[in-house]
């Protein structure tokens, strides 16, 4: 039996359109009389994982089994493939004793130990949380507490309650362990939407915000607020992303600055600011209970982890210098008390390792993130570099840049190259644009990669830019767009000079917006925004811009709105011509820099949105055709005919090519090739949709009744599937639909239809006409000259029309009516009946017509 993919729908609408559901359809299909495509050169090729086996738990943390056994906490992140990942460490074996992966969610910034109960407790920026007791064969699952909301922070109260914080509303919330409830306990600093740190005590819970450095203190019992005020050089910082209570203070490492405000917790006086921290957290005192630990780094010397005397409040630095930031400090004692005497200090860091420290001794020990179990890293972005080699990066990317050889299908791991979001050549080097602080990094791919040296230490952008999306190089300069920082708004385009690290900033060429899209042509710049600052701020500007901007002078030459209503211009590139091509929420548009207009614009692919349009690509290739990614897929486009054809789907991502013109792109964590040189697999052909009518169409050729249509639409064996099929009734708009569709009214009614496959593949629009006449005619009868008994019948059908109309008198044989005519005697009464058929079928209720006698009244 052959393997059809069919796809059965049965619309009902009654009443022409009126009761319909009605969805938009993705896009505009070409018209019946477009030709076929030309021959689909190429074939996708998986290229595997770049970056394999990436561990990375944002948050960590430590406490103990039963029986006082240290054990370390992740949650290490997954992918769009697979969920995150809860692991502990046993820190005295060095080995995972437990790991499973969350029944849902991807990643978490939220991992608190509760001494109450021994039970960690941890949740997903998706919104979920769960905790684990050590011993449980399983973690529990307690649900989404609050339905749109992350949670991106978890602290334990000294009585076991769990306290929250939440992300797009800034919600505190509490998490009973014992009853299960969860109850909302507001904004609690006013207009913030991300609770970015929490500690509590057994009185108060301490709350610092982004986008904006706000500190409020919930009071546990009453359920009032105190806003805590920052001292005034803080104002204007980004977060008050850690907190920590220790000895009687509130620790707050403020972010952008990187300080360290010390807080009095009995009447919140601030008692020391402490410059140059590096993030995460400050331990709790040590088993003496004088002395805190943190990291300092910043241009700190020297760096490392300094002890902090509760007492003086003053730092000394200890000589322990792991190379990582903290993610948790705990005192623990190792059975080798020679080697580790007392208690030893250990860190843990998000990449999944632990160090450890002796102060007497000054030894310590390391386990390595390789005992942990990995996750594919999803892609960041992808770039060509002018060695030909292909370079990806991923999110948050430690352990590093994966570069393609496409000579070897080889691929080599780049360490330290960060959080790359943007790549462009220079040269013999590669640039690329990092996140967080809008870095900026320089490779000469002729040298070995060496980070530090080979690339330098990146510089970067200041004027509070974040992230680096655009690079491309105008003259001896490279022009970077770039995204502010969170709560901001007013992106940048950087002209900067790889050479000497020279950087002249012009931040907000276009008013509150951000720039993500550039093109260079004949020494000016062409640029597409978004309305969105960075992230936990709402926009201010309704639609994106295209704009010209002069990088010599810093003038923006014109500013357009190529596509109405769109949140951001994700995509530009230049043709042969000069002629500049774009993509806005997959609008393809085409502008002509010398009018200053959009010459074309139409929504040739699926709509899709997003804030800042980041994997969005357009490509002109040797081949004559235009590339592109925009609304998962990839995409061949004619751009003399606009004809596209959809050769990748399922999630694609970026877009960059190969010295060989092979397109690459990604779907997670998985890069692939569109290969030029293979054999074509993609389907081409369209669907092809029947109809059938119930009830059936009558001999008439009309229907007397409402009639319901089905329609079926079939894809070949081995094709893409039938993705969706659309409809017009009596020349109204194209609608998808999934609900039976009944034809009424009478009078002829046109349904137009056709479907679309996986690929894109549009069939050409097929054509019913549906009549029906359900009104039977209207037959009247008159006597000619008054009394004479001389009958004729005169007989009406607005629709179908009149084929039979007959009579008969005082109840004899039905005639058919051909001309008037006379009933006979005149000296007695007499009864004419009438009626009349349409060409439905339809048959009139008789009509009567009196006629007395000769002489009588």
């Amino acid at each position: 039996m052959l393997d059809i993919r069919r796809r059965v729908l049965t619309l009902a609408v009654a009443g022409g359109l009126a009761t319909a559901t009605l969805l938009s359809p993705l896009w505009a299909a070409p018209a019946a009389s477009q030709a076929a495509p030309a021959a689909i050169e190429g074939a996708e090729e998986n290229l595997g994982h770049p970056i394999a086996n990436k561990v990375l738990s944002p948050e960590s943390s430590q406490g103990t089994d039963a029986d006082g056994r240290p054990l370390a906490f992740w949650v290490t992140n997954g992918n769009a493939e697979v969920p995150g990942m809860f692991q502990v460490t046993d820190i005295l074996a060095g080995e995972v004793t437990f790991k499973q992966r969350v029944p849902a969610g991807v990643n978490s910034w939220a991992n608190t130990f509760s001494t109450a109960d021994g039970t960690v407790y941890f949740a997903m920026t998706e919104g979920q949380l769960y905790s684990w007791t050590p011993g449980d064969a399983e973690i529990t699952d307690h649900g989404t507490p609050f339905a749109g909301e992350g949670i991106w922070r978890l602290a334990a109260a000294p009585d076991g309650v769990i306290y929250g914080g939440t992300y797009p509303s800034g919600l505190l919330f509490s998490f009973d362990p014992t009853t299960g409830a969860t109850t909302d306990l507001g904004q609690v600093n006013a207009g913030e939407t991300y609770v970015r740190s929490i500690a509590v005590d057994e009185d108060y819970v301490y709350v610092g915000s982004q986008p904006n450095a706000k500190l409020a203190r919930y009071d546990r019992q009453t359920g009032e607020v105190v806003d805590v005020p920052l001292p005034p050089q803080f104002a204007g910082q980004s977060a008050v992303y850690d907190l920590t209570l220790a000895g009687g203070y509130l620790f707050a490492r403020v972010e952008s600055v990187n300080s360290l405000i010390v807080f009095d917790a009995s009447d919140m006086s601030v008692v020391n600011i402490v410059e140059k921290i590096t993030g995460r957290v400050i331990s709790q005192p040590d088993p003496t209970g004088r002395y805190v630990y943190f990291r300092l780094n910043n241009g700190v010397d020297p760096v490392g982890v300094y002890k902090y005397d509760l007492q003086t409040h003053t730092q000394a630095v200890t000589g322990f210098n792991p190379n990582a930031f903290p993610g948790s400090f705990a005192f623990v004692e190792f059975p080798d008390q020679v080697t580790y005497p007392g208690y030893s200090l250990v860190m843990t860091y998000y990449n999944g390792r632990i160090y450890s420290w002796n102060e007497t001794t000054r030894k310590g020990i390391y386990l390595g993130e390789s005992i942990m179990e990995g996750t594919p890293n999803p892609i960041q972005a992808i770039g060509s570099g002018p060695d030909g080699k292909v370079y990806v990066s991923g999110f948050l990317s430690p352990p590093g840049m994966a570069q393609f050889d496409p000579a070897t299908d080889a691929y080599t791991m780049l360490a330290g190259a960060g959080q790359v979001e943007g790549f462009g050549n220079f040269g013999d080097s590669l640039v690329m644009g990092r996140y967080p602080n809008g870095e900026l990094a320089s490779f000469d791919t002729s040298r070995p990669w060496a980070s530090g040296t080979n690339p330098a230490a990146p510089v970067p952008i200041g004027e509070e830019q974040d992230r680096p999306h655009t690079l491309v190089q105008v003259g001896d300069q490279i022009a970077v767009s770039s995204v502010p920082k969170s709560g901001r708004h007013g992106g940048a385009i950087t002209m900067w000079n790889p050479e000497t690290n020279e950087r002249t900033v012009h931040r907000n060429v276009i008013a509150d917006q951000s720039v993500v899209s550039l093109a260079e042509h004949d020494g000016l710049l062409f640029g597409g925004t978004s309305i969105n600052g960075g992230y936990g701020i709402e926009p201010v500007t309704p639609e994106a811009k295209l704009f010209g901007f002069d990088p010599g002078s810093g003038v923006v030459t014109f500013e357009v709105v190529p596509v109405p209503g769109a949140e951001s211009v994700n995509a530009l590139a230049i043709d042969a011509g000069g002629t500049l091509w774009g993509i806005a929420e997959g609008v393809l548009f085409t502008f002509d820099p010398a009018s200053g207009e959009v010459t074309r614009s139409e929504q040739v692919f699926p709509r899709s949105g997003g804030m800042y349009g980041t994997g969005r690509g357009l490509v002109f290739n040797e081949d004559g055709y235009l590339y592109a990614v925009s609304s998962g897929s990839l995409w061949r486009v004619d751009p003399e005919s606009w004809e596209r054809v959809q050769l990748a789907s399922g999630g694609a991502t970026n877009l960059t090519e190969d010295a060989a013109g092979n397109l690459y792109y990604s779907r997670s964590a998985t890069l692939y090739r569109w290969n030029l040189a293979l054999d074509s697999d993609v389907d081409q052909t369209a669907p092809v949709t029947s109809a059938t009518l119930d009830p059936a169409v009558p001999g008439t050729g009309w229907h007397t009744s409402d009639v319901a249509v089905t329609l079926i639409a079939t894809d070949e064996p081995g094709g893409a599937g039938v993705a969706s099929t659309a409809y017009s009734l009596d020349g109204g708009g194209w609608q998808n639909y999934s609900a039976p569709l009944t034809i009424t009214g009478d009078g002829e009614h046109t349904l137009e239809f056709r479907s679309t496959d996986g690929n894109a593949n549009v069939e050409a629009t097929q054509s019913l006409t549906v009549t029906i006449d359900s009104t039977t005619p209207v037959t009247t009868a008159a006597l000619l000259n008054g009394k004479s008994g001389r009958v004729t019948l005169t007989a009406d059908d607005a629709t179908s029309g009149v084929v039979l109309t007959e009579y008969r008198v005082d109840g004899g044989e039905w005639a058919s009516y051909a001309k008037p005519f006379t009933v006979g005697k005149r000296n007695v009464d007499h009864t004419v009946e009438y009626r009349s058929v349409d060409a439905a079928g339809n048959v009139e209720q008789a009509g009567s017509l009196a006629i007395p006698a000769a002489g009588g009244d």
